[in-house]
């Protein structure tokens, strides 16, 4: 029987940033879609209603890249996974920068479109350690949308998220460049020292590596 393996992408991006990933032989790779999120709609309820995306019969296993990670983890609590692979995000409250607090105690996160998303390219960009035009692409892409409606929401989210429940069979990769999740904060399980946010896509090699050693067999 085969194992399944679900991607889920980060925050505004799509299954593109999987394009240079190869996974072991065994494994059926599927991409677990987005849905629009309700009105305030809490993180159990939202991952209730994603992995009814899941409907693959087998092990089920999860790869999820920054939200998408953090998703995984929840996805976890509602339904049987195998393994979690996190890469480029964080598996418990204690790894937010303590930065996020004061966002969220603040409430900055909550300033109008104009001040805080409208003019983020500059931000965002320098975030995410673009190295390619390609990257560059995808972001572009990004910043193009101007529904805002479910970046407030993910957000929103992330600054009140809160665990302390890991999972089984977790394995998470990270970069020592990260800045959203900068590593000072993280105790991942696998490190690629020269790897920013974007990793998936630009350290593909790296991240080849360690998925063929760790993915269940």
């Amino acid at each position: 029987m085969p194992r399944h393996l679900y991607l889920i992408s980060g925050l505004g991006a799509d299954e593109r940033i999987f394009d240079n990933l190869r996974f072991p032989a065994g494994y059926d790779i599927h991409h677990l879609k987005w849905i629009a999120p309700l009105p305030d709609e809490p993180i159990s309820s939202y991952a209730t209603r994603m992995a009814e995306g899941i409907t693959a019969d087998g092990p089920i296993s999860l790869l999820g890249v920054s939200f998408g990670g953090i998703m995984s983890l929840e996805i976890a609590r509602v339904r049987p996974i195998a393994q979690n692979i996190l890469v480029s995000s964080i598996k418990h409250t204690a790894e937010k920068p303590p930065y996020y607090n004061w966002v969220r105690r603040l409430r900055l996160h909550q300033l109008p479109d104009a001040i805080i998303y409208r003019q983020r390219g500059m931000v965002v960009k320098k975030f995410l350690n673009i190295e390619s035009k390609a990257e560059g692409q995808l972001v572009k892409e990004y910043l193009s949308k101007k529904d805002f409606t479910y970046t407030r929401w993910a957000v929103n989210t992330i600054l009140h998220w809160k665990n302390d429940v890991i999972p089984p069979n977790l394995v998470h990769i990270h970069g020592g460049k990260d800045m959203p999740f900068p590593i000072r904060f993280v105790k991942p399980t696998h490190v690629i020292p020269d790897g920013g946010h974007f990793m998936v896509l630009n350290r593909a090699t790296e991240m080849n590596r360690i998925l063929t050693e760790t993915l269940l067999r």
